[in-house]
């Protein structure tokens, strides 16, 4: 980990990822988390949420204490990007790394 990382990073989730994390360890992920694992900083998250959530009509946004992740933690520009976020190499997130979750009701669901 890096030692100038905020204290907490923010990863969203389907509800039906985190259901299927329950009683485990760790966080089930989907593969876009594979080669690293992508986390979001606060200011960062109306433009993910639009980005990718906004034709999903409920998930989750985990604020996650950085000081329990298991892994490298990377500030980086994504592949061919410029935005720098934070990835996880090489681990996961225990649950007890999650510090609070709130679910969002999306009423602009673009899927109906």
């Amino acid at each position: 980990m890096k030692q100038n990382s905020p204290k907490y990073l923010y990863k969203i989730l389907s509800l039906e990822d985190f259901r299927k994390s329950e009683g485990e360890e760790k966080l089930f992920l989907q593969p876009d988390d594979e080669a690293f694992i992508h986390f979001s900083m606060e200011d960062q998250l109306p433009r993910i949420q639009e980005k990718y959530w906004s034709g999903v009509s409920e998930y989750l946004v985990l604020t996650i204490d950085v000081s329990k992740l298991v892994g490298d933690l990377v500030f980086e520009a994504n592949p061919g990007g410029e935005r720098k976020y934070y990835h996880l190499y090489d681990g996961h997130i225990p649950l007890n790394a999650i510090s609070s979750k709130k679910i969002v009701m999306n009423i602009n669901d673009k899927s109906n």
